[in-house]
């Protein structure tokens, strides 16, 4: 039986050090990755089961709508469409990949309310999950911009692999979203309907459908967008043109403050997930 001069002395080492506990129980979450790595893979057969193509569902709807979406607005545009399908393609699919982690970011722990109740874990691992089940479907869609890239002459070379970096900050966000989203989406559950009308206004705002340098002078509007500067640091590498050095450098500066204020609210509002749901 524990000594409640114990339960007491932890109680108050806790407030003293909410933060360092708080990082603490994110990395005991992290530890378990068995278990957040296959609730992941299971909520991707879930979706799909009974399916004969699975999640390439997403990947044959996706395809679609890029083909029909590039040629057309090559024409709307007056570009070529092997310069402009590219640049739309990779777009697209990293674009779903954000909106999935935002829509589904909002109801991490809504949507995990049995495992919360009955498991004894850290409930960050619930933000880890939805990480993980959206990579799974992103390595699915890449599958997309491999034939475009093959088809329209594209060859990224060596600086296709600076995507990769890329790609690890895009998926950071993704947790920091997940938290940050999650918890207030737990407490107040506006947020869900909130953000699924926003991801769609952001997308004729981001530049996904058409090229920053449009703007002309007013292309200070896409600088501001932290949106267009986690597709770009993936995106330009995997055309060809090079290393985007400021939008690295910007999406560094959008993904510690993203973490910083998820931290924020981990440390404040864990605890209460559970009353809540």
């Amino acid at each position: 039986m524990s000594n409640p001069a114990m339960l007491v002395h932890d109680a108050r080492l806790r407030r003293r050090h909410p933060w360092r506990d708080a990082v603490g129980d994110f990395a005991r979450g992290i530890q378990l990755a068995e278990l957040w790595l296959t609730m992941g893979w299971y909520d991707v057969r879930q979706r799909y089961s009974r399916s004969v193509f699975g999640p390439f569902w997403v990947t044959i709807s996706l395809a679609v709508f890029v083909a029909g979406l590039g040629v057309t607005y090559a024409a709307l545009f007056r570009v070529p469409v092997d310069a402009y399908l590219p640049y739309v393609t990779i777009g697209m699919v990293q674009w779903s990949l954000i909106t999935a982690l935002l829509n589904e970011g909002s109801a991490t722990f809504t949507a995990a309310t049995a495992a919360i109740k009955q498991m004894p874990a850290p409930v960050g691992i619930h933000a880890l999950r939805v990480v993980w089940r959206n990579l799974i479907i992103l390595a699915h869609n890449a599958v997309i911009v491999l034939v475009v890239l093959v088809a329209c002459g594209v060859k990224p070379g060596w600086t296709g692999l600076a995507a990769l970096p890329g790609l690890v900050l895009l998926l950071l966000n993704g947790v920091g979203w997940s938290v940050t989203l999650g918890l207030v989406g737990a407490r107040f559950r506006d947020m869900m309907p909130l953000v699924a009308n926003a991801t769609q206004m952001l997308l004729f705002v981001t530049p996904v459908l058409w090229r920053a340098e449009d703007l002309g002078e007013r292309r200070v509007l896409a600088e501001f967008n932290p949106l267009f500067h986690l597709i770009e640091i993936v995106r330009a590498p995997l055309l060809g043109t090079g290393f985007p050095v400021g939008s690295f450098a910007a999406a560094l500066v959008v993904t510690a403050l993203n973490l910083a204020l998820a931290l924020v609210f981990y440390t404040r509002l864990r605890w209460r997930v559970a009353y809540w749901l």
